[in-house]
């Protein structure tokens, strides 16, 4: 009898065990599946377990403007189970709701208790529970499920569930947004587009499912169309939903369908259009005209920008006349330096020992070379007192080989004046006797007293579009911080402040470097070329 009764409970549980498995749809090794269906960005897991008789499980509709949830799509479900897999001490800090058709709350920020399955430690899953969110009826029904962790609350992950058929829209209707208008468009009605033309509104019958509808605007002739996934508005007083199209999307003339249907993985547009609903119009091409009123606008602004842009300039211009007439002045102020420079360097003391240079070669009856000098000092006096600003740098050798050709007479030094083969002396000009101050210095300061053995190096070259001038001696240096009595590196300094004040664009620097092994002065005029 006790056998009779354990084989009947062997059978029993083995019955109930095979009609438990029965219940669900399986795999091919006859476990129930679970379907993993939260968004790939979903903070939780949902996993979804669905009867025998389900026909057709589509388990991930992600739509653009359902961004952080996930639709699964059901046929002839009858019911569902929801299941989350957490981490066993980590239950209390998870909630989670159920709500079906939108206006049932089955759940509303429940624990997960129920646990349905532990993994061993061992597992894949070590420490993890799969708790069971609740088994429900899913005949005609749209299930949303939500959870999160409690200190992620604004992360919750959805999923909606929805085992209803889906259906083409209802009741569409298209009408033109003007500026301040707004008017119903007919079925291939010809509309002209303007600049007051701002879209096309397409409304549809209210469902509980909106989002899933998109729009498609085909350009017919031109070949091309744009998929659209508009945020539909509810109108509860029409029970009406409607979504905009806007005027970039049919701006092209030509003949156009807006085609508005459910978009699902398991419904292609392109292969079955039975949920599709189609309306169609003509953009026609604008009518040619030689001004609209947006380029009378663009006209008239461009008009005041170029009317600013003259008084601009004419202030400019009586600006610039002002900077002419001070630059004028400092010329003048200029001028005047330099007269003065003249008068430090044709002093007495000057003058006395040319002239008795002149008159010890007339003692010695060389008449050429007396007269060969003499001709030079006239030269040198004659450059010196005319009044040009700028002078060729051939001038500036000339003048500067005759002074020192003078006082070569007097203390027997040596010198060179050298200039690179790519200045154009002839036609390059820099301001007059711009050198001669420190060449006068490097004589009576430098190498007077070292007789034959003294040496003076003048050089012209340019690097890129500056023209630098030096002079070398090899005297005994003399200190460039300290000044001197004499006038001449002072003015000349002067003279240099005030080309800078003129020649904004051009500045001049004065480098001086001295020791015992000599002197040297380098000038450099920025972009001069």
């Amino acid at each position: 009898m006790k056998k009779i009764i354990l084989s009947i409970s062997l059978l029993l549980l083995t019955f109930v065990a095979n009609a438990q498995k029965s219940r669900y749809l399986v795999d091919e090794y006859g476990n129930p599946k679970h379907y993993e269906v939260q968004q790939k960005f979903g903070k939780c897991n949902i996993f979804l377990v669905v009867d025998s008789g389900t026909k057709q499980v589509t388990p991930f509709e992600y739509l653009t403007n359902f961004p952080l949830g996930n639709i699964v799509l059901l046929k002839g479900a009858k019911s569902i189970e929801i299941e989350s897999r957490i981490q066993k001490d980590s239950l209390a800090f998870y909630r989670y709701s159920i709500i079906e058709n939108d206006s049932i709350v089955l759940k509303k920020d429940a624990i997960p208790t129920k646990i349905k399955y532990k993994w061993g430690s061992g597992s894949i899953l070590p420490n993890y529970v799969a708790a069971n969110l609740g088994v429900f009826n899913a005949v005609n029904k749209k299930i949303e499920v939500q959870i999160y962790r409690i200190d992620l609350k604004s992360h919750v992950t959805s999923v909606i569930i929805y085992n209803k058929p889906i259906f083409a829209p209802k009741s569409l209707s298209f009408k033109l947004l003007g500026e301040n208008s707004v008017r119903s468009i007919n079925n291939n009605a010809s509309l002209a587009v303007n600049e007051s033309v701002k879209g096309i509104r397409v409304s549809m019958e209210n469902t509980d499912f909106n989002m899933l509808y998109s729009i498609m605007v085909e350009n017919i002739d031109a070949h091309s169309s744009a998929m659209l996934e508009p945020e539909w508005k509810v109108i509860k007083s029409t029970n009406t939903i409607i979504g905009d199209i806007d005027v970039k999307d049919f701006t092209t003339p030509g003949k156009y369908r807006v085609s508005v249907y459910p978009k699902t993985r398991t419904y292609s547009f392109w292969k079955d259009n039975t949920l599709a609903r189609n309306f169609f119009f003509t953009i026609e091409k604008p009518k040619e005209s030689f001004f609209t009123s947006k380029d009378l606008l663009k006209g008239g602004a461009i008009g005041c920008i170029f009317g600013i842009i003259l008084v601009l300039i004419l202030n400019s211009r009586k600006k610039r006349e002002a900077r002419i007439l001070a630059q004028k002045s400092q010329e003048k102020e200029i001028a005047k330096l330099q007269l003065d420079s003249v008068r430090s360097q044709l002093n007495p003391h000057f003058l006395f020992n040319a002239l008795a240079g002149i008159q010890t070669l007339m003692n010695k009856n060389e008449i050429d070379n007396a007269n060969r000098y003499l001709t030079k000092f006239a030269r040198l006096t004659r450059n010196v007192l005319d009044h040009k600003e700028l002078i060729s740098l051939t001038s500036e050798k000339t003048l500067l080989d005759d002074y020192l050709q003078m006082e070569q007479l007097r203390f027997g030094f040596q010198y060179q004046i050298t200039a690179s083969p790519d200045l154009d002396v002839e036609n390059i000009e820099i301001p007059a006797m711009l050198l001669q101050p420190f060449v006068e210095n490097a004589v009576k300061h430098g190498i007077a007293a070292k007789g034959g053995d003294g040496k003076i190096e003048i050089d012209f070259t340019k690097k890129e579009t500056d023209v630098i001038l030096s002079v070398k001696d090899n005297g005994g240096g003399f200190d460039t911080a300290k000044d001197y009595a004499g006038l001449g590196l002072a003015l000349t300094k002067n003279r240099i402040s005030l080309f800078n004040s003129i020649y904004k664009e051009t500045p001049f620097l004065l480098d001086m470097k001295a020791d015992a092994n000599g002197t040297l002065i380098r000038i450099t005029i920025n972009q001069w070329l």
